[in-house]
């Protein structure tokens, strides 16, 4: 008896294509709105961030210097960039719909700590996980609707030679393998 496992099957479907089939419906409008919430939120934030920085420098609490600030809008670039890396790839595998959600959640959060921060490292952090939170919206917004196998068609299927590709006379008398 042969216990081999059978080949997995290989479903291939043309998501994209459908999509642009349909009619525009609401759908299309939660799309729109979501990534649109996520640009307000990334503009807003960065103005945010500079218009506060010389409140920050002059805060009798926090006395952040020009560096401290630079490196708490760093943190906020790095968590925007891992971010975006890491929920891209966390979407793939949990559903843009959540990790949307998920993402909208620790950014929130993470500006309000912002508010509750003491110190640099802990205002560092919240900027980092800010970013993070961004970044996240940004990948579960846009996922799926880059890659470039949805705008390219698939190359055609490779066909086996056969005979007939080695064997073919030509009407020089030259064999098709060589030649001029």
């Amino acid at each position: 008896m042969n216990h081999e496992p059978s080949p997995a099957r290989i479903v291939e479907t043309d998501v994209p294509a459908r999509l642009d089939r349909l009619p525009w419906a609401g759908f299309h409008w939660l799309v729109v709105v979501a990534l649109g919430i996520t640009w307000i939120l990334d503009g807003l934030e960065v103005t945010l961030a500079g218009s506060v920085a010389p409140a920050l420098r002059e805060s009798p609490t926090l006395r952040f210097t020009a560096s401290d600030v630079g490196l708490a809008n760093s943190a906020y670039l790095a968590g925007a960039v891992l971010g975006a890396l890491f929920f891209g790839w966390l979407t793939d595998r949990m559903g843009r719909k959540k990790l949307f959600t998920i993402t909208l959640l620790i950014y929130l959060s993470a500006t309000a700590g912002t508010a509750l921060t003491w110190d640099l490292p802990s205002f560092a952090l919240m900027r980092f996980l800010t970013g993070a939170g961004i970044g996240g919206e940004y990948s579960a917004i846009n996922s799926g609707h880059h890659r470039p196998r949805d705008h390219f068609p698939a190359p055609p299927p490779a066909r086996k030679p056969s005979m007939a590709d080695h064997a073919r006379p030509c009407r020089t008398g030259r064999s098709d393998r060589g030649g001029h």
